[in-house]
């Protein structure tokens, strides 16, 4: 026995008090006692780096500087003792420093619900370098709990950052003088949910339809109503109150109570219940919010008939029908008030699962339908309790239809599989990538930006073969120095290989290039440089080859087949629009390539690879204007410019590409999710919706495409 002092174990976790709803619950004597919530947050999680005054730690900079007033407040200590004595400090509107603790702990909280959900950590927003052409990844979220004074609230793409604003009300109702949206627990989420999403889809900020804001608005909302469900005093006393029922309006439907009451007086900012009984559907709802909210309605619809179904056998034991009045015995209200956390759970994570499996442009309601439906039969066939049949039920009757469907059936819903036999990824997924669990986050992104820059070689390399007298010293010495310039392009996915391992391949292959007659100094431009002009060069090197003597076949057939799947161009073809790309490039970008393991509830173990494939091309306002640069080589003269984000004038980005879902079991391509560069059908919609929704088209020339949420949230 150990005669020192016994070593103390570290506790489980850090306790957070927030409001659990907004302060206005804490002033009515109805909510008064669920007003308020602790969050609990790993205690030393070793990836999460070490705990710093603000609070700051791996994931979050909480900033708290007014620039109103140039009032700069003392960031907290969450380490201090007087703080970890009382599970923080006590929720107060007045005291800057438990606004700072309140959105740490609220937005770490979104954060590890998308990582639950997501089978992996979460990364946010990089930056393009535009000379190294490549990701500089965003290590910290920066948060300003008092940023603004107005009635606003947002995420900024620009600053990579969480802007939460303060103002003065013009309503009693509030029962404030000035309202503080970093104290609003929906608003919180809400805003963390957008810079997910943003790192996870960055083109989905992008005004392509009438959709795609609104999809951002409306999954922003969905995070934040499914986490009113986690609160479950406050579900055990509405479920006591309505008599087992959830499809009332109250404080569990709604979504940011005091914001609405301090603005318009409203009693919530949006409701996922219809007011009037009658479901909203998607015809003529063209703003983001109001057609976002149809899908929202949709998804809780979803969740109502889930909850029903897991709580009808308690209900028939019990003899009761839900809502018949009078009060329920406290035991079948918890027993109804689980099946309500663990349904809201579960659809939570339905949906955030389906963003692996969305297009990585111009998303559709219908397309996250399927991608819901296609994420959940892969991690669960047998569909015991039918959650995939409620979704589909509820889609409908809000009006929202998948488009190229046979029917709404949920087999039919599942995004088809390539049956292309020639469209094989054994060779990138076993050989080259880096596919090797990470725990650190900035690793994880390093990784992630080398797999990324690894997968876009592998696209864009052109299928080469040496064919010939396979025994000819010619034919071997080409055969032999193909090979190692691939291996050492691939292998160095930071842009052009290092100095000495190119010198040490010339000088190891230094006989073969003599007798090929090429010059050590080509060897070395293609090998220096950036990454990509290391391929361009490459490609030409190899192909100044082709000759009688030492034959090069490029297998262009392999290269169509990708092309077709994927929906975007390698190379510059006869029926190709010249408004792909810039002049006589056609890029191609590799938007992403993500990791991720789920496991099932019988065991099942999904690991996949995700990837992203985006391309480009110019649209014209004008449909004339459209069908001659489509025609014509340098129809209208393009500016050169570093700004990755420039456009000729009167022209907008339509964009097409594929997310591809690969099995890491089998290493096979599982499904293709695309939306064509050549969908005319899909530009002119893209065009008219710019043109005639709400002046789309001034906003997206006029900065929607730089800050689309502080545009869309400012009330």
């Amino acid at each position: 026995m150990s005669t020192g002092e016994p070593k103390l174990s570290p506790p489980p976790a850090r306790r957070l008090r927030v409001y659990a709803f907004d302060p206005h619950a804490a002033l009515e004597l109805a909510s008064a006692k669920i007003s308020y919530a602790t969050v609990s947050l790993p205690w030393d999680d070793p990836v999460d780096g070490a705990l710093e005054p603000g609070p700051i730690n791996d994931y979050l900079e909480v900033i708290d500087v007014d620039p109103t007033s140039g009032q700069f407040y003392a960031p907290i200590d969450l380490n201090a003792p007087e703080v970890l004595a009382q599970d923080g400090l006590p929720p107060s509107e007045g005291d800057p420093r438990f606004h700072q603790q309140m959105v740490f702990a609220v937005v770490m909280k979104t954060i590890k619900q998308f990582e639950r959900a997501l089978g992996r950590k979460v990364l946010w927003r990089p930056d393009w370098d535009v000379t190294k052409k490549t990701y500089i990844p965003t290590q910290k979220l920066r948060v300003y709990p008092h940023a603004l004074r107005e009635a606003n609230a947002y995420y900024s793409r620009e600053k990579r950052a969480l802007l939460f604003g303060y103002f003065k009300s013009t309503q009693r109702s509030a029962g404030a003088n000035w309202i503080f949206t970093a104290l609003s627990h929906d608003i919180i989420v809400h805003e963390t949910t957008h810079a997910i999403l943003d790192g996870l889809h960055r083109r989905y900020a992008e005004a392509t339809s009438p959709d795609s804001l609104a999809f951002h608005e409306a999954f922003a909302d969905i995070a934040a109503l499914f986490t009113h469900f986690q609160l479950s005093e406050a579900v055990y006393d509405f479920i006591a109150r309505n008599g087992g029922r959830l499809d009332q309006s109250g404080l569990l439907s709604g979504l940011a109570s005091q914001f609405a009451k301090g603005t318009t007086g409203r009693k919530t900012l949006r409701d996922a219940i219809s007011p009037n009984g009658e479901p909203a559907t998607l015809e003529g709802a063209l703003e983001a919010h109001d057609r976002g909210a149809i899908l929202v309605a949709a998804v809780f619809d979803a969740f109502l008939s889930i909850y029903s179904a897991r709580t009808a056998d308690l209900l028939r034991m019990s003899g009761i029908s839900l809502g018949q009045g009078g009060q329920l015995h406290p035991d079948l209200v918890a027993r109804l008030t689980k099946e309500a956390t663990k349904s809201a759970d579960h659809v939570l994570r339905m949906c955030i699962r389906a963003l692996d499996y969305l297009p990585p442009v111009d998303v559709r309601f219908g397309e996250f339908l399927r991608g819901i439906i296609t994420a959940d039969t892969d991690l669960i066939p047998d569909d015991r309790m039918n959650y995939r049949l409620a979704f589909v039920e509820a889609f409908r009757r809000r009006g929202i239809y998948p488009d190229n469907c046979l029917s709404m059936s949920p087999d039919n819903l599942l995004w088809e599989q390539p049956d292309d036999e020639s469209l094989c990824t054994d060779d990138i997924v076993d050989a080259n990538l880096n596919l090797v669990p990470e725990y650190d986050r900035a690793q994880i992104a390093k990784t992630a930006e080398e797999n990324r820059r690894k997968v876009w070689y592998w696209l864009i390399q052109p299928e080469v073969t040496v064919n010939g007298d396979r025994n000819s010293d010619e034919t071997k010495a080409l055969r032999r120095l193909l090979s190692a310039v691939r291996a050492e392009v691939t292998d160095d996915a930071s842009g052009g290989a290092e100095s000495s391992a190119v010198e040490a391949m010339i000088a190891r292959f230094q006989p073969d290039l003599q007798k090929l007659k090429i010059d050590a100094s080509d060897v070395r431009a293609v090998m220096h440089g950036d990454f990509e002009s290391a391929i361009r060069r490459w490609v030409g090197l190899f192909k100044g080859l082709d000759s009688a003597k030492n034959p090069l076949v490029f297998d262009d057939e392999v290269d169509k087949a990708w092309e077709r799947v994927l929906g975007v161009y390698f190379q510059r073809r006869g029926s190709t629009p010249h408004t792909i790309g810039d002049s006589d490039e056609l890029p191609v970008e590799v938007h992403s390539v993500r990791t991720t393991r789920r496991a099932g509830p019988d065991g099942q173990d999904i690991r996949q690879l995700v990837i992203e494939v985006t391309q480009r091309r110019h649209g014209y306002f004008d449909a004339d204007d459209q069908k001659k640069a489509d025609r014509e080589p340098n129809a209208f003269p393009k500016t050169k410019t570093d700004d990755p984000d420039y456009r000729p004038p009167d022209t907008f980005y339509f964009r097409g590409g594929a997310t591809m879902i690969i099995d890491l079991r089998d290493g096979k391509l599982r499904y293709v999710i695309r939306k064509s560069i050549v969908d005319d059908t899909r530009l002119a919609e893209q065009r008219e919706y710019l043109l005639t929704a709400s002046d789309m088209s001034f906003t997206y020339n006029h900065g929607i495409a730089k800050e689309p949420f502080a545009l869309l949230h400012r009330h």
